[in-house]
């Protein structure tokens, strides 16, 4: 029986995360750094992709190398951004995507961070 490679697709791993305090920075998995200043201002390591609010439907950053993916691609997002998503758009077991809830004002953002950028 012969499979297309059409048929697999690549395996994005995404997790859930939540965070109890809410002005807690979250860190790149890959090297430490944190994401977010003292005031929460974002400060983008050179690993992560993409932040997406889940609750406003939209990207707060987007590396120019995620840009070029989402503008070559014919992939739509249906509200939320997920591994399926992702995965559409090319990216495979490099890429770790966490889906943060921070306690206090709930709000939901996918951090996903590209372990292949060296």
């Amino acid at each position: 029986m012969y499979l297309s490679s059409a048929l697999f697709t690549s395996r994005v791993s995404c997790a859930s995360v939540y965070q109890p305090a809410s002005v807690a920075a979250l860190c790149c998995p890959a090297c430490g750094t944190p994401q977010e200043n003292e005031l929460q201002v974002l400060q983008p390591c050179k690993h992560l992709a993409c932040v997406y609010d889940q609750e406003g439907h939209q990207f707060t950053f987007k590396s120019d190398d995620f840009k070029q993916r989402l503008a070559a691609s014919k992939t739509s997002l249906n509200d939320e951004l997920d591994a399926h998503v992702l995965a559409q758009l090319g990216y495979g077991d490099e890429l770790l995507a966490l889906d943060l809830t921070r306690a206090g004002c709930w709000s939901r953002e996918l951090f996903a961070f590209d372990f292949g950028i060296s």
